[in-house]
């Protein structure tokens, strides 16, 4: 938790599905709450090494099912001489920047520099690694496609280095410099706030402007990828290479600091819509992350890897969507469960776990939409009800501030002083 500022727990994200509904959770422990509410505990002073205490109370009899208490650990707000640097992988979440209120606007983590490709909006100099609609299994492809977000994690094995498709990299040079043009959503979506990046590349071509041997693209224009030998670029076929998740060569290539704590915040897209909740096979996203966090501290072996629960709740029934967001929550329930189960306890291995999802409000947290073309009770309705219509799910948009709080907590409680 972080000191100085209110860390909320929200009931939703850690219940399974709420069900039996006539049970309840009631918060107790050491820990000094500024409000116990039904849904939501707060603590905004936190004391290190105080408890939390959660029970679920079965309201037939008054008995407690199970217990859970946990120890909290402070991060203090504004405090660090020395400059630390972070890095987020993830989806749309981090593409929002759910992080910038509470890392950057807020300074709660002073002197931060943030690595990656992509610039973050509206703070020049700072970048993450964020795409939306993607989910961990994308970071182990390779991009070759013009509307196709760099990926610069996926590399051939050996001296080759892979720099993306040359569509995309003319795409990010036009696009900045014709912001006026109708682009569509994926054209300007995907491509958005990688043009300090696109400097290497030549506008006209889209290839890299000064390549060196073993440099390797796609071509759209040939439908091949081409390796340069030194003096020229030449056909070359994406199966004569191995390729792998690698982070040690993305940080070479693009010359970038070896970020300190490097964060993951994926898991929504993957699991939100499967099929059944309760079969999930959760084994090769377990190998991936596993796979993520070895490239990761074989790169910088003082680093800590933070996975973050996602967001376990989807929202209302009533949605803009349709979303059956009571099945989505279990899956994603289910997901938080084998996370905790197979990456917590692992600080020995410099493998942390924060839980982002904790802090979303799952009735209040997102948009609702106005229009009466979903609000409205009925057709010829005169009165003045409506109908709350969620829009926006899984975004909880309004929660995002809220969200980067415990990200921050562990930042300021973790870095060097």
């Amino acid at each position: 938790m972080l000191s100085g500022t209110q860390n909320d727990i929200f009931v939703e994200p850690l219940i399974k599905r709420w069900r039996p509904y006539n049970d309840v959770v009631r918060f107790s422990g050491s820990s000094e709450y500024s409000r116990r509410l039904q849904r939501v505990a707060s603590i905004t002073d936190p004391v290190d090494g105080a408890t939390v205490t959660l029970e679920l109370v079965n309201q037939d009899e008054f008995k407690t099912v199970k217990t859970l208490t946990s120890t909290i650990k402070v991060g203090r707000t504004g405090v660090g001489k020395d400059m630390v640097t972070v890095s987020i992988i993830g989806d749309s979440f981090t593409h929002g920047t759910f992080f910038s209120d509470a890392l950057l606007k807020k300074k709660y983590v002073p002197k931060i520099k943030m690595i990656g490709l992509r610039e973050v909006i509206e703070y020049p100099g700072q970048f993450d690694e964020g795409r939306g609609g993607w989910t961990l299994k994308g970071y182990f492809k390779v991009t070759n496609q013009r509307t196709q977000a760099y990926n610069g994690f996926w590399q051939p094995e050996g001296k080759y280095r892979y720099w993306g498709a040359t569509a995309f990299w003319e795409l990010v040079d036009e696009i900045y410099s014709n912001p006026e043009k109708k682009w569509s959503f994926e054209e300007k979506y995907n491509t958005s706030r990688y043009h300090s990046k696109a400097q290497l590349f030549d506008a006209t071509t889209g290839y890299k402007s000064n390549p060196v041997k073993n440099d390797l693209m796609y071509d759209n224009a040939l439908e091949s990828y081409m390796l340069y030998n030194g003096s020229k670029w030449k056909k070359i076929a994406y199966e004569d290479f191995i390729w792998s998740f690698d982070y040690r060569k993305y940080l070479s290539m693009w010359n970038l600091e070896g970020p300190e704590i490097l964060a993951e915040f994926l898991g929504l897209n993957d699991f939100r819509n499967a099929s059944d909740p309760t079969a999930i096979d959760f084994s090769v996203w377990n190998k991936q992350m596993e796979k993520v966090i070895a490239s990761y501290l074989e790169a910088v072996s003082s680093g800590k890897f933070v996975l973050m629960i996602p967001s376990t709740t989807s929202g209302i029934l009533d949605n803009v969507a349709g979303d059956f967001t009571t099945k989505q929550n279990a899956c994603m329930w289910e997901l938080r469960k084998n996370i905790i189960e197979r990456f917590d306890n692992r600080t020995d291995e410099n493998i942390y776990i924060v839980d982002a999802g904790i802090a979303i409000d799952n009735l209040h947290g997102t948009l609702f939409r106005k229009d009466s073309t979903f609000t409205l009770p009925y057709s010829s309705y005169k009165g003045d009800e409506r109908i709350a219509v969620q829009s926006g799910n899984p975004h909880p948009y309004p929660n995002y501030p809220t969200m980067g709080v415990s990200l921050a907590a562990f930042i300021q409680n973790y870095r060097k002083q």
